[in-house]
């Protein structure tokens, strides 16, 4: 247990407040290279010296309504943002926009509609080419666009079977698909389309991750009252299809919002997920047990995030409206030396240099 706590970032390296209200979701890219932050102020915000003392604001990018759903290609060079249903705004149409990283110029805009009506779409996610992503829409379709914003492909389900969460599996064109109908199918997208039920989920899935080297899917679902069943998050192998174990925790609380899962550790030895509470967890994958609990946040952590080539660096993000990026021990003292060289480098740039003769 002791390896496992090693593994753990639970040093507050840098605390960043930049959204005006509660911060949502955060996305490490798939280089490294920036976080992306989305929060209830309709702003997505990448930032980037991710391995500086202090990162900062590339770009913004601000919209007039609820972002649900941000997705990096794998490649790092786009962002999609879903702007699905919006409760404050519910005659607002449903948008996806395909923004450049490089320049911050959004290449498309576009809709879903059907018989003259405008369809949400309810999930999103990349194939590993960055050439194409899939989009789950309301009313029991999946769509494969291409970069362009054409649509190569539709795939028509039953609406009671229609898809709430989407996630392509790394390295190949399959998709794992959590439905309406609470079940888990592993959706094959060759030149042949095939579903295989994996499971049936009993109770409310609220998000779905895959760990970034595609050997586990994990379930977030909530508190199920008629079951009597806490709050926990379900563990499935993606080599075998089979579901392993569910991780659970007293102080771990999902009663209402959505709380996103990762994977943390060079090996992806632990499971990590916020709570409503604020505090994060963290479990040891093999046996389901609680390694660590880190309380910094005053309120709802809904998402976290693990550097995919620092494992020793993860982020968290609150209602609080903050975000804070963790390390572990033995990262913060490989980043010491780099730190200690950005504090002279700026103090070089505030001072002035001294005259021996004159003075300052």
């Amino acid at each position: 247990m002791s390896n496992l706590r090693a593994m753990v970032p639970q040093l507050v390296r840098r605390r960043l407040n930049y959204h005006l209200d509660e911060c949502w979701f955060v996305h490490f890219s798939p280089s490294g290279e920036f976080l992306a932050s989305i929060g209830l102020d309709q702003t997505i915000a990448l930032w980037h010296d991710i391995m500086s003392p202090e990162p900062r604001i590339y770009k913004t990018f601000n919209y007039k309504r609820t972002i649900t759903q941000v997705e990096w290609s794998p490649d790092s060079q786009y962002l999609l943002a879903n702007l699905g249903y919006d409760l404050r705004r519910p005659d607002f149409v449903p948008e996806l926009h395909l923004i450049s990283v490089k320049t911050g110029e959004t290449l498309f805009t576009k809709s879903y509609s059907k018989n003259g009506q405008f369809v949400m779409v309810s999930s999103i996610s990349w194939f590993s080419d960055s050439k194409r992503f899939l989009t789950a829409t309301d009313d029991g379709l999946y769509c494969i666009w291409n970069a362009d914003g054409k649509i190569v492909r539709e795939i028509a389900v039953p609406r009671a079977n229609r898809a709430e969460h989407i996630r392509m599996i790394p390295g190949k064109d399959e998709a794992l698909i959590y439905t309406r109908a609470h079940t888990l199918e592993h959706l094959s997208l060759g030149e042949v389309v095939s579903s295989t039920r994996v499971d049936e989920v009993s109770g409310r899935t609220m998000a779905v991750n895959i760990s970034r080297q595609g050997k586990y899917l994990a379930l977030s679902s909530k508190v199920d009252e008629e079951l009597h069943r806490p709050a926990q998050i379900s563990l499935y192998d993606l080599k075998t299809m089979t579901y392993l174990r569910s991780f659970e925790a007293e102080t771990y609380i999902n009663n209402v919002f959505m709380i996103v899962p990762a994977f943390a550790g060079c090996h992806e030895e632990l499971l990590c997920a916020g709570s409503e509470n604020g505090k994060l967890h963290f479990w040891d994958i093999e046996t389901g047990e609680v390694v660590s609990v880190l309380d910094e946040h005053s309120n709802h952590s809904g998402c976290m995030s693990v550097h995919p080539s620092q494992a020793g660096m993860a982020v968290s993000c609150s209602d609080d409206n903050t975000i804070i990026i963790w390390v572990t021990k033995e990262l913060q003292h490989e980043l010491q030396a780099g730190d200690e060289k950005w504090m002279q480098r700026l103090r070089g740039a505030v001072e002035p240099p001294l005259d021996i003769k004159n003075g300052w």
